[in-house]
């Protein structure tokens, strides 16, 4: 039988994928930012992640090109990809100019701000990941 319409493509997954990405980077920043050790190794551990970030939005901005009907409108589902990918390049920037300068401490302000960093980002992977059931759990984690 052929179809007319393509199958829809797990935009859910591939966003649930991206948003535990960024929790792990965000999560790796905290850490670097506790203890100052082996900065440039962790730095390029946090690079690798954000690269694996940039190819996840990728991913999703192919299939979006690709998918005749999707979940929600596509300029939502571009700008969500966009803004988690924004996120984790901020952090792999700070992770850079940790390096860069040579950095070897930081005040107790700059870890607390990160773990807040890792705060939201749990709360937007528990959003994420009940989007597709149109739970309203959404909105509260939104919050």
């Amino acid at each position: 039988m052929v179809r007319f319409v393509p199958r829809e493509t797990k935009f859910y997954e591939m966003f649930a994928e991206m948003s535990a990405n960024l929790t792990q980077g965000a999560r790796l920043m905290v850490e670097i930012l506790h203890d100052f050790q082996d900065i440039p190794a962790r730095v390029q551990k946090l690079k690798d992640i954000e690269h694996r970030g940039d190819d996840m939005t990728h991913t999703i901005i192919t299939k979006l090109n690709q998918t005749f009907i999707t979940p929600f409108d596509r300029e939502d589902i571009h700008k969500l990809a966009s803004s988690i990918d924004d996120v984790l390049d901020f952090l792999n920037s700070a992770g850079d100019r940790l390096v860069l300068y040579k950095i070897h401490s930081a005040p107790p302000e700059a870890e607390k701000l990160a773990e807040l960093v890792v705060r939201q980002c749990e709360e937007l992977h528990k959003a994420v990941k009940n989007l597709e059931k149109h739970n309203p759990v959404v909105l509260q984690h939104c919050v």
